[in-house]
């Protein structure tokens, strides 16, 4: 079993996909019991496997390949950073901007403007939502009008 480590992807008739070996454990005498993880679902399942069942499995190994983009993976790397420093400082985008704007300009976009666009985008959503809604025939209503002659002489 020295052969199956971590990191590495398993590929046979015991699962539906590739699966990436997460934990191993000898569980006695030829078996162990192996966590992985589905590479293309990434759920994970705990297996017992023996050396049989190891015989009939392909096992790739987990060499790293430096191969992929760098100008994708920097700007997938600014992108994340971004949108969690947005989460501590609202105001994060102008701070690294090179625009200083006044303290009314500054109250004037993050105290009203956005909000009211938050707002609106809410109301335009509910508008949209009840236009796909079927339409409903308009009930008739009926008028009624109100002869005085016939009112108790009290009631004038």
């Amino acid at each position: 079993m020295s052969v199956l480590q971590e990191g590495q992807i398993l590929v046979g008739p015991s699962f539906n996909e590739p699966m990436r070996v997460e934990t191993i454990r000898q569980r006695g005498n030829g078996a162990w019991t192996i966590g992985v993880v589905g590479i293309r679902s990434e759920q994970f399942r705990r297996v017992v496997l023996t050396e049989a069942d190891l015989t009939s499995m392909r096992i790739l190994g987990s060499v790293a390949s430096y191969q992929g983009d760098g100008a994708l993976l920097r700007l997938g790397i600014q992108a994340y950073s971004l949108g969690i420093a947005y989460e501590f400082d609202p105001y994060f985008g102008l701070s690294i901007s090179r625009v200083d704007p006044l303290l009314h300009q500054l109250e004037a976009v993050y105290d009203y403007l956005l909000k009211l666009a938050c707002h609106t985008s809410s109301k335009l959503a509910m508008i949209r939502d009840s236009a796909a809604q079927p339409w409903q025939p308009v009930k008739k209503v009926q008028h009624y009008t109100l002869d005085s002659s016939k009112l108790p002489k009290e009631g004038r």
